[in-house]
This record gives structure tokens, sequence and C-alpha cells, in this order.
């Protein structure tokens, strides 16, 4: 009779009778490559390359996925670099001549990280498969001018090879273009660079995907193109366009933050400390399966001209060409975003409610229904029947209703999928995902909530909501007003919360660049006034935090000072605000690139809070760090930089 119902109905009726499906385990093959390297410019040529010969899988091992695990590190000896430089990840087989990006990087600006500080980043990289096999060489490429003596990154790569069927065979990766373009100027059009490229297709191939990286970089006078301007990029395949997009991204929600400098700025299709990820544009093959198809693909990009134009467009583009698909319906989870532990999501993290996952279609037929089944170990599992189309190899981001369950400490959060399209899965191994998530905070009933605004309060608004749509504060864009300390005493009840920053300028309470928008804060009291939890005031796009309250508080009194020193960028004047739960003797140093001492401030009692205006218009131009000693150990350090008026 189950079988006999219309594929939505067993879909419902299967939510009550399915089994917790078990996580499948799937054999991962590693092959480590630069690990800790140490990289540097060359100011003299602007790049160099850190080549290294390795061995891949062998065209025998049956390949699911390939990753690509990228960590960048302070190096040992040397402190981050401060430049946000392109550079790519090259993979050259020993067996040919050519040459592949599989990767492209956008270093951070480190001048602010400490020598501790490491970000990890993750691709896809299964487009490549036919590259990525036997002998090769991985060689990655590091643009840059700035001085090499003092500091750099430590680099590590890794490949990750899971193995299983592929969901779609990869027959050949041909380039179309790879380099870097003039981009307006007026004497030679970009599409001179561009030009229409013919591909001969494999008789096996049922889909062309056009793969792509792609940037823009230079800064023209006035509209400041390549980098900070927007532009329109087609796709066609064979005279027919398949996509057109803008090449800009929003950079105030970069996870990697705050960096030391305009890390906020949106930029040309990139972000400052970003593995960027691939864009791909997959159409099938009309009249596939003829020997040697000739198909064509061109890339168009918006007509622009500027007087003494130093733009550039960088692109490496791609024609892969791929098998029909194994399976007609087979789905698979991607990734899970919250509740996560992973640094790239910690925007989002640690979270209370509302699972977020990503799916992927790796089925010929669309993606159309599909069983989700979730929740953390330990506690009872849930079902949701998702029902928006996904295309085959194109992935959806799902909010999945519900409180996330959680013990304290560590939990582990599972996601898996079931009867796609109301059929057998064609990959079960891939159906599963589980992540790792520590608990969100638990806190008192009584709270205060502290924001002080900067001077530009227009662009801020601040809520804190329960997860059933209680407001407990609620002030909207227009409604704070400059340079104001507004403080809320909160009695909530036992509930699930969300605390919310918005900054529709991009650049948070506070960002060197702007110096006349001020600094201001975020602060969570308990209802004694001590420091719960201090959130960074260079935060973007703004922050949240979400909690809940009920049961016993999992929050101690911060025993670190809360302190901002603002602004960074001047010509002399900057304030040092400091506070801390408990007084304590400061020592406030001003110490120049020289290491000598350029001033020197000691309270003479005992500090609990302070704001204290410091004032270095008689010291020389240049760099100096701010240091702050409590009971004789530092607490804090910060660069500032003197300039002229």
């Amino acid at each position: 009779m189950l079988c006999s119902l219309r594929p939505f109905m067993r879909l419902l009726l299967l939510v009550a009778l399915l089994a917790a499906a078990p996580l499948a385990a799937q054999d991962t093959l590693l092959v480590r490559a630069h690990q800790r390297a140490t990289i540097v410019t060359d100011p003299a040529a602007g790049v160099r390359a850190y080549p290294l010969k390795l061995r891949f899988p062998s065209a025998r091992t049956a390949v699911r996925k390939a990753l690509l695990t990228l960590t960048l590190a302070c190096p040992t000896g040397l402190r981050c670099a401060d430049w946000d430089y392109l550079d790519h990840v090259l993979v050259r087989p020993l067996s040919g001549t050519d040459t592949f990006e599989v990767a492209r990087v956008l270093t951070p600006y480190g001048g602010q990280f400490g020598p501790d500080w490491r970000f990890t980043w993750q691709a896809d990289i299964t487009d490549f498969l036919p590259v990525l096999r036997d002998s090769a060489e991985v060689i990655y490429v590091h643009s840059g001018y700035e001085p090499n003596e003092d500091r750099g990154w430590a680099l590590s790569l890794d490949f990750r090879f899971v193995q299983g069927p592929p969901a779609a065979e990869v027959l050949a990766v041909q380039q179309l273009y790879r380099g870097h373009f003039a981009y307006g100027d007026p004497a030679r059009s970009v599409e001179e660079d561009l030009p229409l490229r013919a591909v001969a297709t494999d008789p096996r191939a049922a889909l062309l995907r056009v793969r792509m990286h792609h940037t823009g970089h230079g800064m023209n006078t006035g509209d400041g193109c390549g980098e900070f301007c927007r532009k329109w990029r087609s796709v066609k395949v064979d005279g027919r366009e398949v996509s057109r997009t803008a090449l800009w991204k929003e950079c105030g929600h970069n996870p990697l933050y705050p960096q030391a400098g305009t890390w906020i700025f949106d930029r040309a299709n990139w972000c400052p400390g970003e593995l960027q990820p691939s864009e791909a544009v997959t159409v099938p093959i009309a009249g596939g399966g003829r020997p040697l198809d000739k198909h064509t693909v061109d890339i168009d990009l918006e007509p622009y001209a500027h007087d003494s134009s130093t733009a550039r467009t960088s692109i490496a583009a791609y024609a892969v060409q791929l098998a029909r698909p194994r399976a007609l319906h087979d789905a698979a989870v991607e990734a899970i975003l919250l509740p996560s532990d992973d640094p790239r999501h910690a925007r989002l993290n640690p979270a209370v409610h509302e699972p977020r996952v990503v799916l992927r279609n790796n089925g010929e037929a669309p993606l159309d229904l599909l069983l989700i089944r979730y929740g953390t170990e330990g506690f009872r599992e849930r079902s949701y029947v998702h029902a928006r189309r996904i295309a085959f190899g194109a992935t959806d981001t799902v909010t999945l209703p519900h409180l996330i369950d959680m013990k304290p400490g560590r939990n582990t959060f599972t996601v898996s999928v079931h009867e796609p399209n109301g059929h057998k899965d064609g990959w079960k191994h891939d159906n599963a995902l589980r992540s790792t998530f520590t608990a969100a905070d638990v806190l008192d009933s009584v709270l205060i909530v502290q924001l002080r605004t900067n001077a530009e309060p227009q662009h801020n608004a601040i809520s804190l909501a329960s997860t059933r749509g209680r407001l407990h504060i609620d002030r909207p864009l227009g409604a704070l007003r400059p340079d104001t300390l507004y403080t809320d005493t909160l009695h909530l009840p036992p509930a699930s919360y969300v605390l919310q920053l918005a900054d529709t300028a991009g650049d948070g309470l506070e960002f060197w660049y702007n110096a006349k928008g001020g600094r201001g804060f975020l602060r969570l009291l308990d209802g004694q006034g001590r420091l719960l939890k201090r959130f960074q005031s260079d935060c973007g796009n703004g922050l949240q935090y979400q909690f809940r309250v009920g049961g016993p508080s999992t929050v101690a009194p911060d025993a670190a000072a809360d302190i901002g020193l603002f602004p960074t960028r001047t010509t002399g004047p900057t304030v040092l605000d400091y506070f801390a739960n408990v007084p304590g003797a400061l020592r406030i140093r001003v110490v120049g690139e020289d290491g000598a001492e350029a001033a020197l401030i000691e309270p003479p009692a005992p500090v609990k809070e302070l704001i204290l205006p410091i004032d270095l218009s008689d010291k020389p131009r240049g760099r100096y760090t701010v240091k702050v000693e409590r009971d004789g150990a530092e607490v804090f350090s910060r660069r500032l930089r003197l300039v002229e008026d």
C-alpha cells in the first residue's frame, strides 16, 4: 500500500516510519602539500612561486569528491603580513605542460593578528579531478610588494579525496582564459583578450560546465575600478546567454574579522581574507553523444572605458565536460552552517534555534522533494520535508524549524536526507553529516545591555528578542542618538534569545578609516554591573549573540578588561577606553617602531573604569604601539599611526 502512494504522501508517512539512519563513513585519502611553508613576497618582481612535487591518487581510484583545505598562520619568527594580495593555487600534471588554477586566495590584512593566529578555508575542487591524478606539481603563487624580512604567512595545503563513484564523471577540463587583463583601456577593449572559445566535446559528455575564478583589481581615479566598481559579466554557451551576474561582493559579513585594513569595503567579486568560492554555470549539451561535437563559450564584460585606466580583471575560466549523472535521484548534505564550531561559520554561532544546512543535488532529475532528519545526539530526532527545486549540481541553503537541543559543553548535531523525490537515493554515503558545536551560553535572568553609540548612529539598530518573537529591546534605525550610552536592565523569563546589532553602512561601531564616525561599544553585564560579554566594535555589518535563560549560568564575570583605542590613525589625539570588573594598577605606554618609549601614563590610583585622552601631536609622524599593563601584566597592545593633517 505504501508503494502505491504518491511520492509526497510517501514522504509524510516516512517521517513517522523511518528509523534514524547511521552516518555512513566514506574513505578519504589525504595528500599533504605545503605544511607551514613560510610564504613571503618578492618586492622586486611582485610575485613569487612556491612549487612542490607530489603524487595524487591514480586514475584507478574512484573519487567522489576532491577538497582543498588551506590554512594561513603567522610564521615562526615573523609577524603576519599586512596586505590583501591576490594569490593562486596552481596544479601542473607532470605528464603534461598545462597548468590549472584550482583555487584563488585573497590574503587578509594581518597587521593586528597575534603570533598564534590561524584560519582555515576549504574549497570543492572536484571539477579538476582529471588534473589531480598521479605525479603533479602544486604551485602556490604569492603576489605583492611589501617587505619580506619581518613578515609573511605560514601556508598549509591539504588535498582530500573522498572515495566513491563520481556523481557525474569529469571527462575533460579545458582552459578558456587565464590571466590579468586590462579593463577600461579606451584603446583596447578587454574583449580582445576574451575571444570566443571553441570546445570539442567527448562523445560521452552530457553537460558542459563553465567554472570561473574572477576578480577585479586596480583603482582608477573617480570610480575606483577595477577593485571598487560593480560591473556585470555574461557567459554565453553556443551563442545563448546562460548567466549574467554582477561582479560584486559585500565584505561586512566576512567571518575573518576584524582585520587591520579596509576589510569591510565591498569589492569586485572578492573580500580580503578568503579562499574565493568558484563560480560555475552548467548547461546540457545539445546533441551530445556525437564524436567531437563543437561548442562555443564566450565571456563578456560590461563595456567600460576610463582615461589612464589602471583597472584590470583577473580571470581563470575552464570548460569542464561531465558525463551523464550516475543516478537519477541523488541528494547529499554538503555542509552544516549552524550549529557548528567551524570558524568559517562563527558569525552564525553559537546558535539556539533554526539549524541551517546546505544540500546538493547530485541526481540527473531536478530535486523537488526530500525528507530531512536532524537533531542533536542524545535528544529527539526531528523531521522536515523540503520541497524547493534544486537542479543537478546546484545547492540550496535550508533553514530547519525548532530550537537546537544541547547539553552543556560540546555537542554533536547530525543531519541526514532520505527518499529524494520519493525514490531510493543513488549514493547513501553522502546522505548524512555531523558537526560538533559548543552549547550557547546560559545567563541569569537579570541582565544589563549597554550600547554606547558612535558619532553616526543613524546606521545602527539594536534588538533583543526571544525566539518566540517577544521583543525586549527594540531600537530601530533612526532611534539612536550620537555618542550616547543606552543602558537596559532586563528581567528575562526562561527562553532562548537573540541579541542583534545591525549596521547598514557596514562599518560597525568603529572603523579606523572612518575617524569622524567615532567609536561605540556593546557590552553585556550581569545584574551587579559586572562585565559578562564584550563584543567587537569593529564588526562590519553588525553582530549577533544567541543565549538562553533558565538553569544555572554558564558564564562567569569576565576577568579580562574591555579596552578600546580610537582613532588608531590620527594627527595626534586618540582616546583609550577601559572597563574592568575590579580595580587594577594601570600603566599605559606608547612605544615607537624603534622600541623607544614615546609616552608613559600611570594613573595614581587603581582603575576600574577610565576614558583617557592621549595626545601625541608633538611626536614624529610614524607608527607607534599603545600598550596597557594591568598589575604588571600586559593586557592590551594596539598599533597606532600618526599622520600629517
